[in-house]
């Protein structure tokens, strides 16, 4: 199967199916006109990767659940070894929830204190400004 027909199988570009090659996640041979030529599984084998990384999993992260679908398994997590990459993956977007609600935490501090500097200012303007009002004398004024 040529690398067009891999990609529209798989629903990504031929550049994702070249990259995805220049890594080692899925091969192909030569036929004698020098095209590529993918074998029946490499779709699905490009869809996957391609899912997991839209999920949150790295290319590298990926390899075993592709080892899993090529050995033969009806599903790529069907093999231990994808547990550890699926953890992983929770455990990193765990921290980086973290830290988002950490600098959201401090968006919000600084947004609070902006907020009351600039009621107090309002505040102070007003009772400035009710003071250059006539009938309101200053204090020791006579």
């Amino acid at each position: 199967m040529r690398i067009g027909e891999v990609a529209r199988r798989a629903g990504v570009s031929v550049k994702t199916v070249r990259h995805y090659e220049s890594l080692g996640l899925v091969g192909s041979s030569r036929l004698p006109n020098g095209y590529r030529d993918y074998a029946e599984d490499v779709p699905r084998l490009v869809a996957e990767a391609h899912e997991l990384g839209r999920v949150g999993l790295s290319l590298d992260q990926t390899r075993p659940f592709l080892d899993c679908l090529a050995g033969g398994n009806a599903n790529a997590d069907d093999c231990l070894a994808t547990r550890p990459a699926y953890s992983a993956a929770i455990a990193d977007l765990t921290r980086r929830i973290d830290e988002l609600d950490r600098r959201r935490s401090a968006l919000q501090a600084l947004l609070s204190a902006a907020e009351s500097r600039a009621a107090e200012s309002r505040a102070a303007e007003s009772r400035a400004a009710e003071s250059r009002e006539p009938g309101h004398e200053h204090e020791g004024e006579s």
